[in-house]
């Protein structure tokens, strides 16, 4: 399943998939701007510090999934003779 981030906008909400995001633009206490691959942008109503910890936590645990599937053994196949 691809994970979204979901970020409040002035007129609704917007769903994004983290790794598309290039930046987080501050332009004040209470809203963003998010610049996104392909020079799409997305005004969030909500502060720039929320919209990052949210995209952090994402990749945090999309690090974690990996790190975990590449300790599983890979056509091991244990006290095989």
């Amino acid at each position: 399943m691809i994970p979204f981030v979901i970020v409040k906008t002035k007129t609704g909400f917007a769903y994004l998939r983290p790794e598309r995001v290039v930046a987080v633009n501050a332009a004040d206490s209470e809203q963003c701007m998010i610049l996104m691959t392909d020079g799409v942008t997305i005004a969030a109503a909500e502060p720039a510090e929320d919209v990052v910890a949210r995209l952090e936590a994402e990749a945090r645990d999309e690090d974690e999934a990996l790190s975990h599937k590449e300790r599983e053994p890979h056509g091991h196949v244990p006290n095989r003779d």
